[in-house]
């Protein structure tokens, strides 16, 4: 049923990591290197031994259809499985192996396509170009991965390598968790290869490595040598120095408690500091995912921490079951200042000073906020999402607090006010 098909020697080590002991392996590296043609083969493979299920994903579905259904998987069916006949699925997009196993394509922007898709369970996903995913909607993909059988569960991603503050880098490079940016529980199930045009000479044009010698630097750098690039250009907090900022502290007798707060259904967060001696001191932090401000209250009041909540100023008229949040907190007997939003590019601005300054410390517990700053870039004149949707959130709560306390002012004998 598989036909033996002359493999470069390095779609021979890539075949022999994805059978590996590793659950979660990503194939990373310049363009046209064969790095989504031997994960689609090896997917296959998968497939043929048992009855079973497995989803290839890719950001958009036009991309994937175009990239993998209509290209790839042909490619790979006439080199490696001449006689092996399969079922094509035309209106839902997928494959049927004779052996009854399927093969499902989908896009994560189809979001009828999603839930049809993420209502099945799988032995395999495989997540294409994940560079363009985010962190979010592959932990969510990743639920799916636990259809009853004797295959070893296993997600491949392959990649053209993006900057180094994206999750792909900080998870099977860095071996850390990328949201807390902690050491991953199981980090031998985490794999990685890297793969470039160099090493698949066989299968593509010689002109090709010509054009992709003349790129410039950046470009040339991740299409050509497959490498991470730093991410500096558009580095939001850029004055963050993780040695320097992140120390334990302690709740100070002198100095009032204050908690930043960002209203957003999901995540809710809030940052728990003090400010004392023109330092501010970050203790705590909260992140409720799917969550509102009633929640928040409660967590806050089981923690003990009560004082001064500086809110986004939207929680004003933003309503939560009829009340609005602003009036929740004061109604839970937290103080709530006059507040204002300043332009974002102020606020970020202003985060930088301080931490240039050393006066923001902030406590190694708070690692969803040490995550968020170490990772918050810059694109098209905003704070990107696209690398995950949660970022940012935690660090605005930051934002707010900072800003009302010791804003970026024409003189530094101007008081913050609380009227």
């Amino acid at each position: 049923m598989i036909q033996p098909f002359k493999k470069t020697i390095i779609q021979i080590k890539a075949i022999k990591l994805l059978s590996s002991k590793a659950k979660y392996i990503m194939l990373y590296g310049g363009s046209r290197s064969g790095k989504t043609f031997i994960i689609v083969f090896a997917i296959i493979v998968r497939a043929c031994k048992i009855k079973s299920r497995h989803v290839m994903l890719r950001q958009t579905f036009n991309s994937i259809k175009t990239s993998i259904w209509l290209d790839t998987l042909l490619k790979v069916m006439e080199i490696a499985f001449p006689s092996l006949t399969i079922t094509k699925n035309k209106s839902d997009y997928y494959i049927t192996l004779p052996n009854g196993s399927e093969i499902w394509i989908a896009g994560l922007d189809d979001a009828k396509r999603v839930e049809k898709i993420l209502g099945k369970e799988y032995s395999t996903i495989f997540f294409n170009e994940c560079s363009q995913l985010s962190y979010s909607s592959v932990i969510t993909a990743l639920t799916r991965l636990a259809e009853k059988n004797e295959l070893k569960k296993k997600a491949y991603f392959d990649e053209n390598p993006p900057n180094k503050k994206h999750w792909s880098y900080w998870l099977f490079i860095k071996k850390l968790e990328p949201v807390e940016s902690t050491p991953l529980d199981d980090p031998d199930e985490y794999a990685s290869m890297l793969m470039n045009p160099k090493d698949n000479l066989e299968n593509i044009d010689g002109d090709y490595l010509k054009m992709l010698a003349k790129m410039p630097e950046k470009d040339r750098l991740r299409f050509l040598e497959g490498e991470f690039v730093d991410a500096n250009d558009g580095e939001a907090y850029y004055a963050f120095n993780r040695e320097m900022h992140v120390k334990e502290t302690k709740l100070l007798k002198e100095g009032s408690l204050f908690m930043g707060m960002d209203f957003n259904v999901n995540p809710m967060t809030c940052v728990i500091g003090q400010f004392y001696n023109d330092k501010f001191y970050i203790h705590d932090e909260i992140f409720l995912e799917n969550s509102d401000t009633f929640k928040m209250v409660d967590a806050l009041i089981k923690k003990g921490y009560r004082g001064t909540v500086i809110p986004d100023s939207t929680g004003k008229n933003r309503k939560t079951s009829g009340k609005s949040d602003h009036r929740i907190l004061k109604e839970a007997g937290f103080q709530i200042p006059h507040v204002f939003n300043p332009f974002v590019t102020d606020r970020v601005n202003n985060i930088n000073r301080l931490f240039t300054d050393n006066r923001i410390i902030i406590n190694p517990k708070c690692k969803k906020l040490i995550g968020d700053l170490e990772k918050v870039s810059w694109k098209d004149n905003k704070l990107d999402q696209k690398t995950d949707s949660m970022l940012t959130h935690i660090s605005d709560a930051l934002g707010y607090l900072c800003w009302k306390l010791d804003p970026i002012r024409p003189t530094s004998n101007t008081k913050p006010s609380f009227s």
